[in-house]
């Protein structure tokens, strides 16, 4: 069962990456399909013995649905002014709904069922270690792809997502998304891990090797040392100078962990054959560095006030109208998922565009889930990069460590770029968060989390 959780779970979730990062609805039902029938699976397998250990945080997840299931409900159109909801602005009837887009907070209902679904089964999956091991390491290797598909749309100019043809970002690197900063987005949640790992990789050749020359020889026939080099890249763009901070590497952070046969190949070597390859290797990078050049990167940083071309009209301006949104229903929100819906009755900037998002996570839920939701929400998440960051220290095994350490990068990273985008609201990108997420609970919990148990 449990290989079977970690293989559906897996491709599930490259799925929905591949996918155009979730956002094709089409594509990503197939992937709530997959999560959702592998929870039930589950749940009529019989299965319950290998959660009775396992600490499940079951407050948050039940509050949340409790809201969002009272976003919905029918209630009595005599309500209403409780809700901040005038009885003129409603349709006729003896009910209402807190929602004003009634089908958009179902379909979010939906989502945040698969997310849940999703802890939950990576929980389940923790408690085998081999199985904690490949769904780390079958992240790193779909962002590994997801980073070189990016790079050859830069260096080609093949600007297609497999036989789509792009229309947006026609001369920057997007991978298998639509949007640049949910690439960057999901690179930026994998890369800790990348580096994490590859730095541990490298102590533990050290530690292994007896003479300092022999070490030096060890790890440039490494792939995960050599790659180190690929984090100092520079990409062509950015979209916030948050997303750009962790996009240094975006580009190159595939070769972290990439291709242990090729580490293979290179410890095959006669050892006076290694250093000259590692050094062609680096000169290799190097000169794409001063190829592509720091233009780029600086033009980016000048040019982040004029984003829009618009005068006084940016994402501050956004930002600003949705706050008014906040304070006319700040206790239960306007439904999960319906800022495209609810922002024209405050928008005051973009008037001839369609503004679907905040472009800050923090804003939209409050303005969806309302004040308390978001806190609920946000403090959670808060509240296991606290407890994760505790138990870093306290954590004996190596691998353990690694982990907790990336999780920590991981979470800091998506939540200082969710200031200025709106990743969270990517399926897919929720995706992969909500397992971080999880990886992150369960190394903060090692008591309930055994450290080998045999897969079946």
């Amino acid at each position: 069962m449990v290989r079977l959780l970690e293989v559906g779970l897996i491709v599930a979730v490259c799925l929905a990456v591949l996918a155009f990062g979730g956002t094709a609805p089409s594509f990503f039902a197939v992937t709530q399909v997959i999560i959702l029938g592998l929870g039930v699976l589950f749940v009529v397998s019989g299965q319950f013995s290998r959660v009775a250990s396992i600490h499940i945080p079951l407050a948050s997840p039940l509050f949340l649905l409790a809201l969002v299931l009272l976003q919905v409900c029918p209630l009595p159109i005599s309500l209403a002014p409780l809700f901040g909801r005038s009885r003129d602005d409603l349709p006729g009837g003896s009910h209402f709904t807190v929602s004003m887009a009634p089908h958009q907070t179902v379909s979010h209902l939906l989502l945040l069922v698969t997310y849940l679904t999703v802890f939950f089964l990576t929980l389940v999956l923790c408690r085998d270690h081999k199985a904690k091991k490949r769904l780390v390491f079958a992240l790193v290797s779909l962002a590994v792809f997801e980073a070189l598909y990016g790079l050859i749309q830069y260096l080609t100019g093949w600007q297609q997502i497999f036989t789509y043809v792009k229309k947006y970002y026609l001369e920057e690197a997007t991978g298998t998304y639509i949007n640049r900063n949910h690439f960057a987005g999901f690179l930026e949640m994998i890369l800790p891990f990348a580096v994490v790992f590859a730095l541990r990789w490298a102590a533990l050749l050290s530690k292994n090797t007896s003479s300092g020359t022999a070490t030096l020889r060890k790890i440039a026939s490494r792939s995960e040392l050599l790659s180190l080099c690929c984090g100092s890249f520079l990409p062509p763009s950015c979209s916030s100078p948050w997303s750009f901070r962790v996009r240094d590497g975006d580009y190159f952070d595939p070769g972290f962990t990439r291709c242990h046969s090729g580490a293979r190949w290179t410890a095959s070597m006669p050892a006076r054959t290694r250093v000259p390859v590692a050094t062609l290797f680096f000169l290799g990078v190097l000169g794409l560095i001063v190829w592509i050049g720091i233009d780029p990167v600086m033009s980016r940083f000048e040019t982040l006030g004029q984003e829009y071309n618009f005068s006084d009209q940016n994402r501050i301006s956004i930002w600003r109208d949705t706050l008014g949104l906040i304070r006319h229903h700040p206790l239960l929100g306007t439904g999960w998922g319906s800022f495209s819906v609810v922002y024209p009755s405050v928008q005051t900037v973009f008037l001839t565009h369609l503004v679907d998002h905040a472009h800050c996570d923090y804003l939209e839920v409050a303005t969806d889930l309302g004040l308390p939701g978001a806190i609920l929400a946000f403090g959670s998440i808060f509240w296991v990069l606290a407890q994760t960051a505790r138990r870093y220290r306290k954590t004996e095994e190596s691998f353990d460590k690694a982990v907790s350490l990336g999780c920590i990068g991981s979470i800091v990273a998506i939540l200082v770029h969710s200031l200025a985008d709106f990743n969270l609201y990517i399926p897919a990108n929720a995706l992969v968060f909500t397992v971080i997420v999880a990886l992150a609970w369960s190394n903060s919990h090692p008591e309930e989390m055994p450290e080998r148990v045999a897969s079946k």
